[in-house]
């Protein structure tokens, strides 16, 4: 196809969707005094719809920064045959449900004609001796056709109940789920194309009414966050007065390298990164590492989704006499501020999580990870000691039990320890850290001294290893007698993780959860040829590994 038939194939397919998807909305409207679901189901389509007209406004409404063409048509070609073939795919599921509703309606239609028709012949006088119809009659007639519409009424009823409804309500749910794939994709495609590093572009989905609508604009104004000159005027650092210095020295410690502080009478979470913890004597931080620490916690102060499972980041302090900075995050709304990292559950012994609760809890990970890598940034240090999770606020009478697991969420994980993260574009060498507890955790060409940059790929690693834990349910450096502390070989540390993976996951998370893990342990994605942001290996990533995720949570 030459890209102007593309073009007006996939705006047909796109306003046909509209269209169908409209009157399936309307035909459902029929049933809705019936139950409150099907005024659900209802909304939920038209809510689909409203977002398939914003993608049509952002996708084919000319702009001048496109030089008055339209973002459709800056796309490669293969990116628009996968447009294309997306709402072509939509438009085949929607028709079902209108097809069958449309089949119903012609059928109460004819029904209800039919008793029209067989009151209208009983009510005619015979031609030789019946004398015309009394005014009880008339009321006799009326009274019946009223019992008939209503009989007809009570058997469309059940019959929406019965069969209809969950049918319709199957394929909305499919329709759905391609809807938000759509989404998902054209977002990926807007972002982590070659169309995404052009800063017009970013700030075009910044401020247009339609990328708005689609919440585009959030991830935009991330990813020009770290497009933005190093070297910016505005400081996140906070101002030290005496009562800010005791209230970081009377911090409630959470495990190693966090803790809780009262900050303007309401609990903050304090994340520490030591900046010199080789020093021996207390040391200022250097420029660099200050601009570094002040780019990070712009990024983690900026607006962003839920996806991203990280907390607002208030801005940072400095405390010199340790050697580190104090990163200040908000407590999630609606939680005690009673913290527990995922590696000090996983030692602890519990038993663990529902099925459940795990598969939802890995697909959250695997989420965050994405959309990181969706606004080009890198975390870096991802494993299960900078995984929180935070127990729901009780009643003021009420008190949480000490140690107890039962009382988190698995299902809402919160990351942090950003605290070697660098926007994809720095490179980082870094220096040798060799510990076997972060080893297990880095990919072997990131452990040692590193001498490439960091990839995609080594979070995804890193991912994996956590995906494996969560399936064990068992801390990674419990999987080898000494902790991996004699393995000196990466490679061999790589090598006992896949052991593990292949040999003991299928039996407790299934066979699809063990080929995910493997695809991030190994780089299963069979990705050749990739562009500069890496799109095929983002793309593969999420079909292989989060799709799946998602649809064996929907399953369980």
């Amino acid at each position: 196809m030459d890209p102007l038939s593309i073009t007006g194939f996939t705006l047909t397919a796109i306003d046909t969707l509209w269209k169908v998807s409209e009157k399936t909305a309307e035909l459902v409207s029929n049933f809705r005094d019936f139950d409150h679901d099907t005024k659900v189901l209802e909304t939920r389509i038209r809510d689909d719809n409203a977002r398939t007209r914003a993608l049509r406004q952002l996708l084919f409404d000319p702009s001048s920064i496109y030089h008055g063409r339209t973002l459709f048509e800056h796309f490669d070609p293969e990116v628009q045959n996968h447009i294309h073939l997306f709402f072509e795919q939509a438009i085949g599921i929607i028709e079902q449900a209108y097809q069958l509703l449309c089949r119903r309606q012609a059928v109460s239609s004819t029904g209800e004609a039919d008793s029209e028709g067989s009151i209208s012949r009983s009510s005619t006088p015979s031609a030789n001796f019946l004398t015309p119809l009394s005014h009880d009659s008339d009321l006799n007639l009326s009274y019946t056709h009223e019992i008939s519409k209503k009989s007809s009424r009570t058997f469309q009823r059940i019959r929406w109940s019965l069969l209809d409804k969950k049918r319709v309500e199957a394929i909305v749910r499919d329709f759905s789920e391609v809807n938000k794939r759509i989404y998902d994709n054209i977002e990926l495609w807007c972002l982590s194309t070659s169309v995404g590093v052009d800063l017009q572009h970013l700030k075009h989905l910044e401020s247009d009414t339609s990328s708005r609508t689609l919440g585009f604009d959030i991830d935009a104004k991330l990813q020009l966050a770290t497009s933005t000159e190093e070297n910016s005027p505005w400081t996140y650092e906070i101002q030290q007065n005496e009562e800010t210095r005791q209230a970081l020295l009377s911090v409630v410690p959470v495990e190693s390298k966090f803790g809780i502080v009262q900050w303007d009478s309401k609990p903050m979470l304090v994340e520490y990164r030591s900046y010199a913890p080789e020093s021996p004597v207390s040391v200022d931080i250097d420029t660099r590492t200050k601009d570094l620490v002040n780019r990070l916690a712009k990024l983690l102060h900026q607006p962003k989704g839920v996806v991203f499972r990280t907390p607002s980041c208030w801005g940072w302090a400095r405390q010199i006499h340790f050697n580190r900075v104090a990163f200040m995050f908000s407590i999630p709304e609606g939680s005690e501020a009673q913290p527990r990292s995922l590696y000090h559950v996983l030692g602890s012994g519990s038993q663990p999580p529902a099925l459940g609760q795990r598969f939802t809890l890995a697909l959250q990970l695997a989420r965050c990870i994405s959309h990181l890598q969706l606004v080009k940034w890198v975390h870096k240090s991802f494993r299960s000691e900078n995984i929180l999770f935070f127990p729901p606020k009780l009643e003021n009478s009420q008190e949480l039990p000490s140690g107890s697991q039962e009382c988190l969420n698995f299902s809402e994980p919160w990351v942090l320890g950003y605290e070697f993260s660098r926007p994809e574009s720095f490179f980082s060498q870094g220096q040798s850290d060799r510990s076997p507890t972060l080893d297990v955790y880095r990919h072997p060409e990131r452990q040692g001294r590193p001498t490439q940059f960091f990839s995609k790929i080594h979070d995804i690693y890193a991912l994996g290893v956590v995906l494996l834990e969560i399936g064990l349910w068992q801390q990674a450096t419990s999987l080898e007698k000494s902790g991996f502390t004699k393995v000196r070989d990466p490679y061999a540390i790589k090598k006992q993780l896949v052991r593990n993976a292949e040999k003991r996951l299928a039996s407790k998370m299934g066979e699809k959860y063990k080929q995910a893990v493997l695809k991030c342990l190994e780089n299963g994605f069979n990705v050749v040829d990739d562009s500069r942001e890496d799109l095929r290996l983002q793309q593969a990533f999420r079909s292989q590994v989060i799709n799946v995720l998602e649809d064996a949570a929907k399953c369980i």
